[in-house]
């Protein structure tokens, strides 16, 4: 299932959960009423940082579909790897894109050209109308990405004349469906709402097709009429509505990618403080990312702290970060006047985010006294298969570095 103008954060790290708008953060704005075609839409990326690149784009509808793999400059990471089961191999020296459960190359187009022949295919399906382009995620990543690697070609004029807006599927459902499932992944609406016991989300255009139909059937109405395999030939007028309503415009998406660019670029005014603390272990690298965060979202810089530390110690900082009293805790505040206070002052020895408690559940991992939980102990990893947590299509919130690049003309 991200989303460049290029901004350069040299090294910071980014956790998807925490940099990306997430899809519940408001309701949508929807779009004006008009002519619109539904299109399912999806993207496979080498990562989850803003400079990641695309290395498949695919997109559904009832009577036709378009899915093309795009070789990437660089390597997926191992995280990518696992979701899409694809890799960058060497053969001889030339790079390839390998499919690693049939083991066969991949037919490949480079970004540009795989771009270039998407607007085309969306061009013909858009008839007289716009498009709306649906995709699930709990985050909205892919449209980031999408709009940045468009803009990178100089082709977003182009997307803007063709899509009116983008709808996740993943909001809708977990509106419509808030009261009879506890989570809204595209495996489990397929389950309940498709009878597809068995849907594999590890390729961009089964997502896209799965997110297509989790908006149709939402949408159905009692007097819908249905093909005989449960699937219409064209989006009703119910579909259509629901879709509109729950669409965010594109100007909205390049809005939010504007934003993370200026938080990004706040965030790396602190890598001289942070950039240290990121290389020790991943819960506390996702721990760094949270307070860095905290200070680039209520606009504060590097040079400001440095500036107030150096008028008035300790007590310039306990103003500075005030501030973040209306949003953040009390620990995150202290825990960030401890770590600026120890990188400011040389004396002092630089301090790092505090190691959090154990939880109950990973305590009992830690005694084996739960046979079943998640990675407790040999013998659960030698049991059945069936006691194997299964692969989701969520965003992870993992360590993901963001290197965007200095200020510079043109995802």
């Amino acid at each position: 299932m991200a989303m460049v103008t290029e901004v350069k954060v040299n090294g910071s790290e980014m956790e998807a959960n925490t940099e990306v708008p997430p899809a519940l953060a408001e309701k949508p704005v929807g779009l004006p009423p008009g002519k619109y075609s539904l299109i399912g839409w999806d993207m496979d990326t080498t990562g989850r940082r803003l400079i990641d690149e695309i290395c498949q784009i695919a997109a559904y509808t009832p009577k036709q579909t378009y899915s093309q793999y795009i070789m990437p400059y660089g390597d997926l990471n191992p995280g990518a790897r696992r979701r899409h089961n694809v890799r960058v191999v060497t053969v001889g020296r030339y790079r390839m894109l390998k499919d690693m459960v049939s083991h066969k190359i991949l037919k490949t187009k480079s970004e540009i050209s795989a771009l270039t022949d998407f607007l085309d295919w969306l061009e013909k399906e858009k008839g007289d109308g716009s498009v709306i382009l649906i995709y699930h995620e709990p985050r909205r990543f892919s449209p980031t990405m999408l709009l940045e690697a468009l803009t990178r070609y100089d082709l977003l004029d182009r997307f803007n004349s063709i899509v009116a807006g983008f709808t996740d599927s993943y909001a809708l459902a977990a509106d419509k469906c808030k009261a009879t499932v506890k989570s809204v992944s595209l495996r489990v609406l397929a389950r309940v709402l498709l009878d597809a016991d068995s849907l594999s989300v590890d390729s961009a255009i089964e997502r896209a097709t799965a997110a297509y139909k989790i908006v149709e059937h939402l949408a159905q109405g009692e007097q819908q009429e249905v093909s005989a395999s449960g699937e219409s030939l064209s989006a009703s007028k119910d579909m259509v509505e629901t879709a509109r309503v729950w669409a965010r415009p594109v100007h909205t998406e390049l809005e939010a990618l504007a934003n993370l660019k200026k938080i990004l670029e706040r965030q790396n005014t602190f890598r001289p403080v942070f950039a240290p603390l990121l290389r020790g272990a991943r819960g506390e690298r996702r721990r760094v990312t949270q307070l860095r965060r905290l200070l680039a979202d209520h606009g504060l810089l590097y040079q400001q702290l440095h500036d107030a530390w150096e008028k008035q110690q300790l007590a310039g900082l306990e103003k500075q970060l005030s501030a973040l009293s209306v949003s953040a805790k009390e620990e995150d505040i202290k825990e960030l006047i401890e770590i600026l206070d120890s990188h400011f002052d040389p004396a002092k020895e630089p301090k790092g985010p505090k190691p959090r408690q154990p939880t109950p559940r990973s305590t009992a991992n830690t005694n084996n006294t739960s046979g079943d939980a998640e990675g407790s102990t040999s013998d659960s990893q030698n049991s059945s298969s069936q006691n194997s947590p299964n692969k989701t299509n969520d965003i992870a919130a993992g360590d993901n570095s963001l290197k965007v690049q200095e200020p510079i003309a043109a995802n």
